[in-house]
Formats: C-alpha cells, sequence, structure tokens
C-alpha cells in the first residue's frame, strides 16, 4: 500500500483507510485460504496417485509379476557354460538335459545399401531424400513435407484408414523403426545403424521358413530408397514440346507461365554436384549444361535429356550422387525432380534364415527357428556352438528361498500401503488452523510457521471416498484367497490391524513352494488359463481404477511416481482453481480501486478544508482591518 501524506486536518488517513478496507481483505485472505488448501489438497492426490502407481507397476508388475520372482526352481549349467543359458519354469522337470548345439539360428534378413555415417536416428525422412529444403519456398515445403513414403512389408502397407502412408517427411528414422516394430503382422524386426546408415529388416519368425517380401513403389515415394545410396536423379519433365537447343530462360517462362519483366536482370543458375560447382545463366541451352555436366570428371555422372523433356542424372558405376548448391532450384525447372530413384540392388539380402540344429540327449530337435525355445519346462538360449562331445549338462534344482523373499517382499509393500492408507482417511483435520496469510507469517518464527503449516495439511484426504473404496476392494480380494493363503501358512492380522497379511507358519509356506511352486504361482501371478485371477492382478486392475479416478479428480498424471509432475487443468479441481484465480483477480482490483476512491474523497476533504481555513484567515483579516 503506498502511505500519503496527511494533510491539514490532522488526521492518520492511512489507518483509517486499512480501517475502511479491513472487511474486503478479509474476504480476500478467505479466498486466498480457500485456494490454498484445494492445491494442497490436489498435492496430496498427486503424493497418493504416485504411491499407488510405484505399487501397481514398479512392485506388482515389475518386481514380483515377472516369471522368475515365485519360481522355486533353479537351472545349474555345467560345461561350456557360455554355450546355453537355462532358465527352469515352475513346471520344469527334474530330469538332466545333455544339450549340444551344432548350428545357431539366423532370420532372414535384408539390408540397405545405407546412407555413411552421421545420420542419427532422430533425423526426418524429408532430409534423408536428397532435397534441399532450405531452397524451397513455404508453399512448396510444406506440400513436400505431408509427402507420403510407401512400403509394405508381408502384406502390411503401413496406412491410415483414408489410404494414406503412415511415413511422411516429418516422420523421423526412430519413429519409422518404432511403428514397423510394433506392428507384429509384418513379422520383422527393424534397425537402423548410424554408424553405416544401414537399414535392416529381420524376419521374427526366425528360421528357414521365415521370410520377408518388401514392397515399394518405384521413384519419389520409394522409403526404401531413402536408406539406400543416391545412384539417380529424373526429373518429372519440362513438357515434349522442349528441344535441347532452348535456353534455360525458355524453361524459366515455361515455369512460371509469363514472360519475365522488361527490367528484370539476368538470372543465373548455380548447383554441385559431388563437390563440382556449375554456373550457368539463363542463355544457357539444355544442350549445353548436359555437355558441361558429363564433361566434368569430378561430378562423376552422366547426364541426359529425352524427348519427354526430362533430364536425368546418373552416377558412374559404384558412384553415388550428392547435389548441392541451388540444386532445387535449378531442377524445379524441369517440373522439379524425382529426388532419387530407387536402385535396383537397394535392398539386398545379407543374411539366411536357418533352423537351429541342436540336440537333446542324443534327440535332434526338429523346426528350431530361433535361438530360444523351452522344453521340459526350460527355457534355452542357444548362445554358441559346442563340440558334439563336449556337450552342456542341464541339471534343475528346488531353491525355494528366493521365492519365499519375493513372497514376503509383496507382504511388506502391501502392509505398508495400507496402512499409509488408512493413516490418511484416519489424519486429525484441524480446523481452526487455516493457511497462513503473509501478514500473519510475519509475526511468526520459522518453527512456528512449520507448526502451523503442518497442521493446517493434516486431514485433506480424511475419510476419502477414493481411498475407502480402494482399501475395501483390496480386503475383498485378500478374503476371497484366504482359504488357499491359509493352505500355505499365510493369514490376516487383528482387525485392528486393518486386513494386515502375516506370515503364520513359514515351514508351511516354503514346503510348498518346494512340493508345488506352480500352485502358489498361480494363486499369486494367476494360471495360464486365468491370468487375470491372481492377486497381483487383482490388486494391479484395483489400483489402477483407483489412479483413474483420482486423475479424472484433480489431473494427476496416471503413469508417474513424480511427486512434482504438472496437473491437468481440464478436471472438476483444475476448473475450482481457475475459478478461484478469476475471483482473486476480480476482488483485488475491486478493493485496488475501492482504496484508491476513499484516497482521493479524503484528498478532496483535505482539500476543502484547506480552503475554508483560508476563507476564514482572509475574513479574519478583512475584519481586522
Amino acid at each position: 500500500m503506498v502511505t500519503r501524506v496527511n494533510g491539514f486536518s490532522g488526521m492518520d488517513i492511512d489507518s483509517m483507510v486499512k480501517s475502511m478496507m479491513a472487511t474486503k481483505n478479509l474476504r480476500l485472505d478467505r479466498l486466498n485460504q480457500d485456494k490454498q488448501v484445494l492445491q494442497w489438497q490436489r498435492e496430496s492426490y498427486r503424493d497418493l496417485s504416485s504411491k499407488l502407481y510405484d505399487f501397481r507397476i514398479n512392485k506388482l508388475t515389475t518386481k514380483y509379476g515377472n516369471s522368475s520372482a515365485l519360481n522355486a526352481n533353479n537351472s545349474v549349467v555345467s560345461g561350456n557354460t557360455t554355450a546355453v543359458k537355462a532358465v527352469a519354469s515352475a513346471s520344469a522337470t527334474t530330469a538332466e538335459m545333455k544339450v549340444s548345439v551344432e548350428k545357431l539360428a539366423s532370420a532372414k534378413t535384408l539390408e540397405t545399401s545405407g546412407l555413411g555415417q552421421g545420420i542419427s536416428r532422430n533425423t526426418f525422412l524429408a532430409n534423408l531424400d536428397g532435397v534441399e529444403l532450405s531452397a524451397m519456398n513455404e508453399s512448396d515445403l510444406e506440400a513436400y513435407l505431408k509427402k507420403g513414403f510407401d512400403i509394405t512389408i508381408n502384406g502390411v502397407s503401413f496406412k491410415d484408414k483414408d489410404g494414406n502412408s503412415l511415413f511422411n517427411g516429418r516422420t523421423t528414422i526412430s519413429s519409422f523403426i518404432s511403428t514397423v516394430n510394433s506392428n507384429s503382422q509384418a513379422d520383422v524386426f527393424a534397425s537402423y545403424d548410424e554408424a553405416t546408415g544401414k537399414l535392416s529388416l529381420a524376419s521374427r519368425s526366425g528360421g528357414a521358413a521365415g521370410d520377408i517380401k518388401v514392397e515399394t513403389p518405384s521413384g519419389k515415394n520409394s522409403l526404401i530408397a531413402l536408406f539406400s545410396k543416391k545412384t539417380v536423379i529424373e526429373t518429372n519433365g519440362a513438357g515434349e514440346n522442349v528441344t535441347g537447343n532452348q535456353t534455360l530462360a525458355d524453361l524459366q517462362k515455361l515455369k512460371d507461365g509469363k514472360d519475365p519483366e522488361p527490367d528484370a536482370p539476368m538470372k543465373g543458375y548455380s548447383f554441385m554436384i559431388n563437390g563440382a560447382s556449375f554456373v550457368f545463366n539463363e542463355t544457357e541451352t539444355i544442350s549445353s549444361v548436359v555437355s558441361k555436366i558429363n564433361s566434368s570428371t569430378q561430378a562423376g555422372v552422366v547426364a541426359a535429356f529425352d524427348d519427354k523433356g526430362k533430364l536425368t542424372i546418373t552416377a558412374n558405376s559404384g558412384n553415388e550422387i550428392k547435389m548441392g548448391g541451388n540444386s532445387y532450384e535449378f531442377l524445379s525447372l524441369f517440373k522439379g525432380a524425382v529426388p532419387f530413384k530407387e536402385d535396383a540392388n537397394a535392398l539386398k539380402q545379407v543374411k539366411d534364415g536357418l533352423d537351429a540344429k541342436v540336440k537333446v540327449n542324443g534327440q535332434s530337435l526338429e523346426n528350431i527357428r530361433t535361438n530360444t525355445f523351452t522344453i521340459n519346462g526350460v527355457q534355452l538360449t542357444l548362445q554358441e556352438e559346442t563340440d558334439v562331445d563336449n556337450p552342456v549338462i542341464i541339471k534343475n534344482q528346488t531353491d525355494p528361498d528366493k521365492a519365499l523373499e519375493s513372497i514376503k517382499g509383496f507382504i511388506d509393500d502391501y502392509n505398508n500401503l495400507i496402512k499409509s492408507l488408512n493413516s490418511t482417511i484416519r489424519e486429525t483435520k484441524y480446523a481452526d488452523f487455516k493457511p497462513l496469510t503473509d501478514e500473519q507469517k510475519k509475526e511468526m518464527k520459522e518453527s512456528e510457521i512449520l507448526t502451523w503449516t503442518d497442521k493446517a495439511k493434516s486431514g485433506l484426504l480424511k475419510n476419502n471416498d477414493i481411498i475407502k473404496s480402494l482399501l475395501s476392494d483390496m480386503r475383498s480380494i485378500i478374503s476371497e484367497k484366504l482359504g488357499p493363503l491359509n493352505s500355505i501358512g499365510i493369514t490376516t492380522g487383528l482387525y485392528s490391524e486393518n486386513g494386515k497379511l502375516v506370515i503364520k507358519d513359514e515351514a508351511k509356506l516354503k514346503t510348498a513352494l518346494s512340493s508345488n511352486p506352480q500352485a502358489v504361482i498361480d494363486l499369486f501371478q494367476g494360471a495360464d488359463s486365468a491370468p487375470n485371477d491372481g492377486i497381483f492382478d487383482k490388486l494391479a486392475d484395483k489400483a489402477s481404477v483407483a489412479i483413474q479416478r483420482i486423475s479424472d479428480r484433480s489431473g494427476t498424471n496416471r503413469f508417474t511416481t513424480d511427486v512434482t509432475s504438472t496437473f491437468s487443468e481440464e478436471n472438476p479441481m483444475g476448473r475450482q482453481l481457475k475459478q478461484y484465480n478469476s475471483r482473486i483477480a476480480l476482488m483485488q482490483r475491486n478493493i485496488a480501486s475501492t482504496e484508491d476512491r476513499y484516497y482521493k474523497q479524503f484528498a478532496a476533504m483535505e482539500k476543502a478544508m484547506s480552503q475554508m481555513q483560508s476563507q476564514s484567515a482572509s475574513l479574519l483579516a478583512k475584519l481586522g482591518n
């Protein structure tokens, strides 16, 4: 507040205005306090969402839900331990296996000729096409970036519902690779090597039966050509009536559709081919241009102009074409270029698809298409060929300790979560402790502010419906499985412990893990025939529902444990905060206007009193005379 100097009246105007504004300022303080409480509550929701996401993803899915977490079986490899990796499942037999690897499986692989080193995965496809984007005008550039690049792999055309290619000039190499790999029907694994600029496609089916059929259009829309050496430039053609005796000025006129301005300066064209510079003025004939390009040994290309008005530039054997300078403007005289035609050898097969040749206990296995497969409940990964007389020996052992620790870890995490949730909905709410105003904080010590704020934040989610519903769902899931849990030594705690899980008989649990590990896995992770019926999946589903409800209400990010993540504003709490901001801004303007009016009124009073005093003094002076 600006301090005003008191005038003739001798009144403390600042104090009087402050007193007159007290009611309005109190209403503003209450609005700011209500807004602060809502913000704190929103942050509490974010903390809760983070905690539930961590439990659902990091604990239930990743840590305890993976296939090895509850598996009490363990494979021991002896002999050539680097040749074969073995992982026993819960259904693994105790029979010893002797594994000989005569030949590793391989997938049929196709590869482009490559672009060379220096092009990263984040490069846009438009930048691979050999076109000088910087030379284009805005409309041409926009149209070019929207141009689709086509490819069909094993019958998958990668087009949207309208028949447009999923890949255009704005698609990055990384995005292209990801899209191909996410399509299971294409049945290939695509990769890009930044060191060579090569695109590789390997059959996912693997083995001799795995095949790859790639179809691409020739010319300007070929996606495969983007990752290959550029060997041919072919323009769209200036027209059948154009001859080699015509000049570049004639071509410019055809392109523009009008004569040049009478006083226009002579136009020139410059560009580079493989480092060789070419400069032509508008009087140069097409035949002369072709001749000069062909006479350059540095360029290493052959140029030709045909009766269709097309200019074609072809690299000499073993070479490629790299154009620079302002080649886009020059090529546009011939109605633009089909930038680089696809080399007939752009995509070559570099590896055959072969089945693995492997023997287990002397018996040859058939149709082993990949180097990872399962036999006798053991997943084998073939890594090296072995000597026939020196097989890898695999023995399976039962070791329940690891699975036991996983179950103990889950119980600890489950109990900690329900303890935290119960504590949150039962937290004391201190109705008399509102958020402190700036004026109040000025009168308090830092320790007093912290203590007060802790109480003001307490109970923000007391009796929260989302948490209560989640706790009820979690208790129901455990209650439904209480019979099987009791049979392996796990039960619930006292009623006052709110559904806490307790290992009542550890020896019983350890015996179950040793004698029937699959039953324990099915209980927690779900059986193969009912994968969503396990305790972990059921708890994860209910946590996911709660996370969604929290997000719908407060705008939290559903996919992170970050307690500083930003909020979405299109939700009830976000809209309510916007309303608070609007009301606070309106009230602040009203307070400023009212305060200014009061000061103006007091100033007018002071002026009137001063004038009255002056008039009185003048009158007394006259009477005195």
